[in-house]
């Protein structure tokens, strides 16, 4: 079978405290934004244990996300 996937990363600071569970309240979110649009979710896999591949980590070192978006405004 084949399957669309969408992906995402949010990064924040490493020294972070995030409580125990605090995956589930942006799991929850993307899945209830995708059903509301009446698709069905099958499965959502994330967690805090991702990695930046070395074009993301560049970014986000050099805030050119943030440019990015003050260009487009």
């Amino acid at each position: 079978m084949k399957y669309q996937v969408w992906e995402c990363k949010i990064v924040i600071p490493f020294d972070s405290k995030l409580p125990d569970g605090f995956d589930q309240p942006p799991r929850r979110a993307a899945i209830e934004a995708v059903e509301r649009k009446g698709i069905k979710v099958l499965e959502c896999f994330s967690g805090w244990g991702g990695e930046l591949t070395d074009i993301e980590n560049d970014i986000t070192e050099n805030g050119l996300a943030r440019n990015y978006e003050e260009i487009q405004k």
